[in-house]
C-alpha cells in the first residue's frame, strides 16, 4: 500500500513512522539525504500480543530497559523544552572524544541495512567503511538492500534463521507478522548486558532516552537497539514569503485557514491556497492517533467527535475550490513540488521535509521561506497534540553463544551512538575530513564527491544518539525550527499505550483501510459525512469491537 503524509490519518504521528517522515526527521547524514530517492510502498506487521495486560507489559519492560544517564558534552544554543529537539546554530570548533579506547577486539560481522538512495560501494571499494572499521577495531561488512522492498527481504531472511546476518536493521514499519515470536528465537536478548545500571558500561547507549529503549522491548526482553525519534513529527507549512508579499499572516483557527485558502486561490495565476491537508485537519481538531480513554472505556479515533468534525472541515476545504486540482485528483506525490513552486501555498508534511525543501529550493530561489504554523485548535484555542513513537527504527543482534562477541558488538554500538559534538559522531555521519568532507569558514562540513559516493546511513542505522538540530547550512533554519518545536512542546501529550510494543492479531490488519478511502471520498464530495455512521457500524461488526476488547486487556488496572 502506498503511504503519503497528508493522506494517512495520524495524530502527531502513527504508531510506526513511515519512511518519508523518518528520513526527514532522523537527521540522517547530509550525504544520505542528498541522494535519497522517492519512497513508495509500506507494510505493517501485526500478530499475537506479548502479554495480556498493559500493567504486566509495563512491569516487564521496566525490568529490562537501561538506566538513563544523560551526557552533556556540548551546550545547545536553543535548549530542549519538554522533550523538544535542542538546536545548535554553530558547529563546535573543537570536538570531544567520547570513546577513549578502540572498542573492537578484531571481530568480523555482517550487517544488513536498508537504503532509499544509491547503494554505496561495498567494503573493498569504500574508504568510508574502511576508515570507520579501523576506528572501531572491528570489521562490519554491510549488506545494503533496496529500502522500498526491504520488508519482503526481512521476511525472507527471518524465514531461514541460519542465513540471518550478525546484525539486522528493521524499521518499525517493516516489523513482520509474529515478530514477537521470531525475535526470541533469532535475536539476542540484550537485557543481561544493558538492563538498569549495566548500561553504564556503555555511556553513549545509556544516553539514549528511556522511552526509545522501552519501545525496543519485545516479548519481555530488550531485543532492539533504537534510532530515537523527535517529539513532534508533522507540521502544517505555509509559504511565508508569499504570505508576506500579499500582506497575510498564518491562520490561527480552522475558519481562518478556510478563508485564507480561498483568498490565496487564483486559478488564472495557477495558484491555489492549499494541498490536501487531511492530516493537518486532524491536528487542528485534536484527533487521537488510535484510541482514547473516555470514562474508563476505549473509543477508537473514528468514533470520536473530533474525527467527525475534522472530516466535515476537510470537506468544506475541498468544496471551497481552494485545494490544488492535482491534489483533488489524488496526486499526492507531487505535493512537495507544487508547494515549492508556489502553485499551492499551505500543506501538511513531515517536519523533516523542511530542511530537505530548503536544500532543493534556496539555490535557485533565495527568497524561499517555508515555515510551519504554530499549532492551534479548530476554534483558535490551545491545540491538543499527541506524541509519536519514541523510536522509528531498530537493529537486532543475532543469537550467539559466544558472549564476548555480544559484548564486542555492544561496544561498537556504544561508539556509533556517540552524541553530537564528538569526533565519533563526525566520523559516522560525514566520514574523514579532507577525504569525504571539508569544512567551510563557518566550520560546516561540505561533502566531497567521494563522500557523496561512499558515505551513507549504514552505521547510523544500527543505533543512533538522541536527535539534535544542527543543520546550520540553511540560514536561520535551526533557530526557527528549534524555537517552533519548543513553543509546541507544552501542548504534546502521550496517547494511550504510548511507547509499548503491542502487536495486533493479523486478522485486524486491514480493519481501518475503509476509513482511509472513506475520508478521501468525503473530502472530495463523492460520499457524505452520514456515510461515516454506516462505516463505523461495519467496522464494529467486522472486528472493531473485538479489537477494542483486545486493547482493553492492555489497560492498567
Amino acid at each position: 500500500m502506498k503511504k503519503h503524509e497528508s493522506a494517512t490519518p495520524t495524530g502527531l504521528g502513527t504508531k510506526n513512522l513511515n519512511r518519508r517522515s523518518f528520513l526527514g526527521l532522523a537527521g540522517i547524514s547530509a550525504v544520505a539525504l542528498s541522494t535519497a530517492a522517492v519512497l513508495t510502498s509500506c507494510s505493517n506487521g501485526a500478530s499475537k500480543a506479548q502479554v495480556t495486560s498493559s500493567l504486566g507489559l509495563a512491569d516487564s519492560v521496566a525490568k529490562v530497559v537501561p538506566s538513563y544517564v544523560p551526557i552533556d558534552l556540548v551546550t545547545p544554543d536553543i535548549a530542549s523544552v519538554n522533550g523538544s529537539t535542542p538546536g545548535f546554530t554553530t558547529i563546535p570548533a573543537t570536538l570531544v572524544k567520547s570513546v577513549t579506547e578502540v572498542p573492537g577486539k578484531g571481530g568480523s560481522y555482517k550487517a544488513m541495512t536498508p537504503a532509499w538512495w544509491t547503494v554505496p560501494p561495498a567494503l573493498a571499494d569504500n574508504s568510508y567503511y574502511q576508515a570507520v572499521n579501523k576506528a572501531l577495531g572491528a570489521t562490519i561488512d554491510f549488506q545494503v538492500n533496496d529500502g522500498n522492498s526491504y520488508g519482503d527481504k526481512i521476511q525472507t531472511v527471518l524465514a531461514s534463521p541460519k542465513d540471518v546476518p550478525d546484525w539486522v536493521v528493521i524499521p518499525s514499519w517493516n516489523l513482520p507478522p509474529r515478530f514477537s515470536q521470531a525475535v526470541t528465537t533469532v535475536f539476542e536478548d540484550l537485557s543481561p548486558y544493558l538492563a538498569g545500571d549495566k548500561a553504564k558500561k556503555y555511556p553513549n547507549l545509556a544516553n539514549i532516552p528511556t522511552a526509545a529503549w522501552k519501545f525496543s522491548a519485545f516479548a519481555d526482553g530488550l531485543y532492539g537497539l533504537p534510532y530515537p525519534s523527535t517529539l513532534i513529527t508533522d507540521a502544517i507549512f505555509y509559504r511565508k514569503d508569499i504570505f508576506t508579499e500579499m500582506g497575510l499572516e498564518a491562520p490561527k483557527s480552522a475558519d481562518e485557514y478556510l478563508s485564507i485558502a480561498k483568498e490565496l486561490t487564483d486559478p488564472a495565476k495557477k495558484r491555489w491556497g492549499s494541498e490536501d491537508v487531511w492530516n493537518g485537519a486532524q491536528l487542528m481538531f485534536g484527533v487521537v492517533p488510535k484510541w482514547d480513554l473516555v470514562d474508563g472505556a476505549l473509543v477508537n479515533k473514528v468514533e470520536t467527535d473530533e474525527y467527525r468534525a475534522a472530516l466535515e472541515w476537510i470537506a468544506k476545504l475541498f468544496a471551497s475550490g481552494a485545494v490544488h486540482p492535482d491534489a483533488v485528483a489524488g496526486n499526492l506525490q507531487q505535493a512537495k513540488s507544487r508547494f515549492e513552486s508556489g502553485a499551492s501555498l499551505m500543506s501538511t508534511d513531515g517536519l523533516g521535509s523542511w530542511h530537505e525543501s530548503l536544500a532543493r529550493v534556496l539555490p535557485t530561489n533565495p527568497k524561499y521561506d517555508m515555515q510551519p504554523m504554530d499549532f492551534f485548535s479548530a476554534d483558535g484555542g490551545k491545540p491538543t497534540l499527541f506524541q509519536g513513537s519514541p523510536a522509528s527504527i531498530f537493529s537486532f543482534i543475532k543469537k550467539n553463544s559466544d558472549k564476548t562477541k555480544i559484548e564486542e558488538l555492544l561496544a561498537l554500538a556504544n561508539y556509533m551512538a556517540a552524541p553530537f559534538g564528538t569526533e565519533e559522531y563526525q566520523l559516522i555521519n560525514f566520514g574523514v575530513e579532507g577525504v569525504h568532507f571539508t569544512k567551510d569558514d563557518q566550520n560546516i562540513p561540505q561533502t566531497t564527491d567521494k563522500g557523496r559516493a561512499e558515505v551513507a546511513s549504514t552505521y547510523a542505522f544500527l543505533v543512533n544518539s538522541p536527535i539534535v538540530n544542527a543543520k546550520v547550512q540553511y540560514p536561520g533554519y535551526v533557530q526557527s525550527a528549534s524555537e517552533w518545536e519548543a513553543r509546541q512542546a507544552p501542548f504534546v501529550k502521550e496517547p494511550e499505550f504510548f511507547g509499548l510494543q503491542i502487536e495486533e492479531p493479523s486478522k485486524f490488519g486491514s480493519l481501518s483501510k475503509p476509513f482511509d478511502d472513506l475520508a478521501m471520498d468525503i473530502a472530495r464530495g463523492r460520499k457524505k459525512i452520514s456515510d461515516l455512521d454506516a462505516a463505523i457500524a461495519t467496522w464494529k461488526k467486522n472486528g472493531g469491537d473485538e479489537l477494542r476488547e483486545f486493547y482493553t486487556g492492555f489497560l492498567s488496572a
